[in-house]
């Protein structure tokens, strides 16, 4: 049996990877990818990504 691939879970896949891509560029360098700028899945994992960051630098105070 040929070795294939499901589209459906292959188009999943790059959303979640844009989505963590986001997150991770939100939270741990505070700057947008360009490049992936065009993606809403990117958009909204950067929007939780700085929200997070926000949140850590809110309790990073509180506990100070």
């Amino acid at each position: 049996m040929a070795d294939t691939v499901n589209p459906l879970a292959l188009k999943r896949q790059t959303y979640l990877t844009m989505f963590k891509d986001g997150v991770a560029d939100g939270l741990l360098n505070g700057n947008v990818d360009d490049d992936k700028r065009w993606s809403a899945y990117y958009k909204q994992g950067y929007d939780f990504g700085i929200t997070l960051y926000g949140r850590t630098l809110e309790v990073e105070s509180v506990d100070a």
